[in-house]
């Protein structure tokens, strides 16, 4: 029995050494729709790849927002512009605070911002944060902290990412490869944003929205806020507007509000706003409209222009 368990322990690495070279001639010669647990958001409409290049040429700037989807649609780094401000959006598909927290450690001091703005809303607090590891890890570098935030998410499907990440540094493909600036209906703007140009949404299906905060994220955040505040960097959490229906259905906004309050300067645009679905391009992302109206809002709410 002890020489069976000994030549177990011994093919391990061998066992791991042949998955590694399988994930990469399997992501090299596969198409996507045969590698479900090998994903990649490469033009998927989040531009992260095009994103991450580019925060790596700005520094010294007095707006960075960050957050999910809801920032990269949510806030225009040209009206911002127009107001005297230079921001960059960092923003992430499905971003959640582990993924902010480490963007944050690889970025906030080379960008140097004045000021930051947090994009919350309950959802990021619920979800493990499998899609967003797997979007950050495939379109920027592996290094030490990539491996730690795998193996703090612990799933199969950011693993794999990890590894193939890792072939794709090596190879230089990640490096090399340039998304389209326009995919269907979304244009990538240069500052971080995604322009859509969908005018407006309309549903009138049910929304049931109900869900449990995930402790890890609760952690992540207070690490990041403090991570922030040692910096002596003035920060602001804001709630992007999402359509009314979908508002109205979440069952957790005592709790977050709560919680949020504790953190000082929270804004919940959907309780000062009262935007009509024309101003959506679904459920819960602004369209360019309703971005114009919001962000006019948020520099006037926040007192950011100059």
């Amino acid at each position: 029995m002890k020489r069976f368990i000994k030549h177990i322990v011994a093919f391990i690495p061998f066992a791991l050494i042949f998955y590694c070279i399988g994930i990469c001639v399997f992501g090299q010669l596969m198409p996507s729709y045969l590698k479900p647990n090998l994903k990649s958001s490469r033009d998927s409409g989040g531009f992260t790849l095009t994103r991450l290049q580019e925060v790596k040429t700005v520094s010294d700037i007095d707006i960075l927002f960050v957050g999910s989807s809801h920032t990269y649609h949510g806030f225009d780094t040209r009206i911002f512009k127009e107001a005297g401000l230079t921001t960059f959006n960092l923003g992430t598909s499905a971003q959640t605070p582990l993924q902010t927290k480490f963007l944050l450690e690889r970025y906030l001091d080379n960008v140097r911002p004045k000021e930051i703005i947090f994009q919350v809303s309950p959802f990021i607090f619920a979800i493990k944060g499998v899609a967003s590891t797997v979007d950050i890890l495939s379109n920027d570098i592996v290094d030490a902290s990539s491996v730690r935030l795998a193996l703090k998410v612990n799933d199969i499907n950011v693993y794999n990412a990890l590894i193939y990440a890792a072939f794709e540094d090596i190879t230089r493909k990640k490096i090399t490869f340039k998304e389209k600036p326009t995919l269907g209906k979304f244009t990538y703007i240069s500052g971080g944003y995604v322009e859509t140009n969908t005018t407006s949404y309309q549903s009138n299906q049910p929304i049931i929205t109900d869900f449990e905060f995930n402790t890890i994220q609760l952690e992540a955040f207070a690490d990041m806020i403090a991570l922030v505040e040692n910096r002596e960097i003035r920060y602001h959490l804001v709630y992007v507007p999402i359509t009314k229906p979908l508002y109205t259905s979440i069952s957790k906004h005592t709790d977050f509000e709560s919680i949020m309050s504790t953190y000082g300067s929270y804004y919940n645009f959907n309780k000062t706003m009262s935007l009509d679905t024309i101003y959506f391009y679904d459920r819960h992302h602004l369209n360019k409209k309703g971005v114009t109206v919001f962000n006019d809002k948020v520099i006037e709410k926040l007192s950011l222009s100059k």
